[in-house]
């Protein structure tokens, strides 16, 4: 069975954009799953090599985790895209039922998101590049990424890496990729653009992720319709525990060590130096 991109969607959904771009599409196939049937019903149209992306209606949540939970003890990638406040409510039971999961700062742009990361990903495996990863490679990168973010970046002219960094967009959820260590990178270009030129790009992204990046993976396309020299998405994930809930939640969150950390510092300032400091310090 050849691999490919799956999305299964649980309960009644409308066509949607994702079905309309993708129509002709053979590496990217959908499918549907009742809320009364069970995911035994697709074993003859999955396979481990695939990617599967799960969808709902919004109001079949337990049923999502069951059928990602199921696909992913199988040895399936599992990815869902789902908004922030859900992700928040239900972190851990999501870490067991899907490699990836994508938060979304609106509910709208669920789909939206869901589109990109389907282009991205459909671009990197099956595309014509230059550069060519396989699913095998995409897979790796998934698997244990939790929480990750979709990010682009467009090249014109001579950039800094500082002006590269600050042109970086992150359209559905403002989550930075700083401290996140892994990076799976797109890059299309136009014809006359050298591999040096393409490589600062990525060089930008590898600094902005931070020093304990552990894997990078790109691939570069040749597209003589683009609007810019070098077009650039990514998806950024497996950031570090602190670093995610912080991201997940409006509040600091401090683990035990950091807070101990903190408590002895006070404990050892002078009374006039916690005078000082009492304006300055957040209380635990």
């Amino acid at each position: 069975m050849q691999e490919k991109i799956t999305v299964i969607t649980t309960g009644d959904h409308q066509s949607s954009i994702l079905e309309n771009h993708f129509r002709d599409n053979e590496n990217i196939e959908f499918l549907e799953l009742a809320l009364n049937e069970n995911i035994e019903k697709l074993d003859n149209k999955l396979s481990n090599r695939d990617i599967v992306f799960l969808r709902s209606n919004g109001n079949n949540f337990e049923t999502l985790l069951e059928i990602g939970k199921a696909l992913k003890e199988r040895g399936i990638i599992t990815i869902t895209v789902l908004e922030e406040k859900l992700i928040i409510e239900n972190k851990e039971m999501l870490e067991k039922s899907f490699n990836t999961i994508f938060p979304v700062t609106k509910k709208d742009d669920i789909e939206n998101l869901l589109l990109e990361l389907l282009k991205t990903i459909g671009n990197i495996v099956f595309g014509v590049c230059w550069i060519n990863l396989d699913i095998e490679d995409v897979k790796n990168m998934l698997e244990d990424s939790g929480i990750a973010i979709f990010g682009t970046l467009n090249k014109n002219e001579e950039n800094s890496e500082e002006e590269l960094v600050k042109s970086i967009t992150y359209p559905f959820y403002n989550k930075t990729l700083k401290d996140s260590k892994k990076l799976l990178i797109h890059l299309d270009t136009l014809e006359d653009v050298g591999l040096a030129e393409s490589q600062v790009i990525i060089e930008a992204l590898r600094d902005e992720s931070g020093k304990e990046v552990e894997d990078i993976l790109f691939s570069l396309r040749i597209d003589t319709h683009l609007k810019n020299r070098i077009e650039c998405s990514f998806i950024a994930g497996k950031f570090r525990e602190k670093d995610v809930l912080k991201c997940l939640d409006s509040s600091e969150v401090y683990d035990k060590k950091e807070i101990e950390e903190i408590i002895e510092i006070l404990s050892n300032l002078s009374e006039e130096d916690k005078e000082i400091s009492s304006s300055h310090v957040i209380e635990l």
